[in-house]
């Protein structure tokens, strides 16, 4: 996310993108589909009544990935949280680092440092885009994980710009509280105020519980277009974005991504 650095908003809900080096026994690799099973681990970490109001939650504050870092030869965790509760609650289980074993490949993975990549508010986001003096251009969107959709009880693995926005609008609008958006056919007129100029994306699988979801991972140039109000909306939900993830089971390790959005 080419964010800069926004600054602590006291006061405000806040959102906060956390990293962790994950240490492997040697000659182990992790694939995205260790979201799935750090995620039982970390709400063994939790209180035990904050585990069960996330569970009774239609749509949980918190998106969790796993990726490999080809280059540094290891592992990161990422976990962005949008409420504060459970940002606070992630944070603390997060800095008490040690081991967590993982009963499903019979070895422990230890826990590195913490680090907080990124921590901003929703009105602090909102204010970025609206007061800005020019809107935004476009944007770049890496999916780090396999993304994927369901539309009438299928999956969706093809990056559908009317899917894609639903996803981050119905976030946005469920935790934003206070600065909800709401149009007649907003998803679809977003949809449309977005072209692609430019993609590398390949399928990718992803395993979970048994079964395979098959998925999409790359990336993709978008060129906003339609009025001035239109462009803002975009920028603002697609810096959004790596906070909460876009798709499906973005909680279990899916949906991850990386966004810069353009100002030319």
């Amino acid at each position: 996310m080419d964010s800069g650095t926004l600054p602590f908003a006291g006061g405000q809900l806040m959102m906060r993108l956390f990293e962790v080096r994950l240490f492997l026994p040697e000659e182990e690799r992790a694939v995205s589909s260790f979201g799935s099973l750090l995620h039982g681990a970390l709400m063994e970490r939790l209180p035990k009544e904050l585990v069960e109001r996330l569970h009774e939650q239609d749509m949980r504050p918190y998106s969790q990935s796993v990726s490999w870092d080809k280059a540094g030869g290891f592992a990161r965790w990422r976990i962005g949280v949008v409420e504060e509760e459970a940002g606070e609650a992630i944070g603390e289980a997060l800095r008490q680092g040690g081991g967590i074993f993982l009963r499903q490949k019979g070895y422990e993975v230890r826990l590195g440092e913490q680090r907080l990549l990124a921590e901003s508010s929703f009105e602090e986001i909102a204010d970025t885009f609206f007061l800005q003096e020019a809107a935004p251009k476009g944007a770049e969107l890496s999916f780090c994980t396999p993304t994927s959709f369901k539309r009438e009880g299928r999956y969706v693995m093809l990056p559908d710009f009317f899917l894609i926005c639903q996803s981050l609008l119905m976030r946005w609008n469920r935790f934003a509280k206070e600065i909800y958006l709401y149009d007649e056919d907003l998803t679809e007129r977003m949809a449309l105020a977005c072209q692609l100029s430019k993609y590398a994306l390949r399928s990718v699988p992803f395993s979970i519980e048994g079964h395979t979801i098959r998925g999409f991972c790359g990336t993709m140039h978008v060129r906003f277009f339609g009025t001035d109000g239109m462009r803002r909306i975009l920028g603002m939900l697609f810096f959004f974005a790596p906070f909460v993830g876009i798709g499906i089971k973005t909680a279990l390790g899916m949906g991850a991504v990386e966004t810069r959005v353009w100002e030319r």
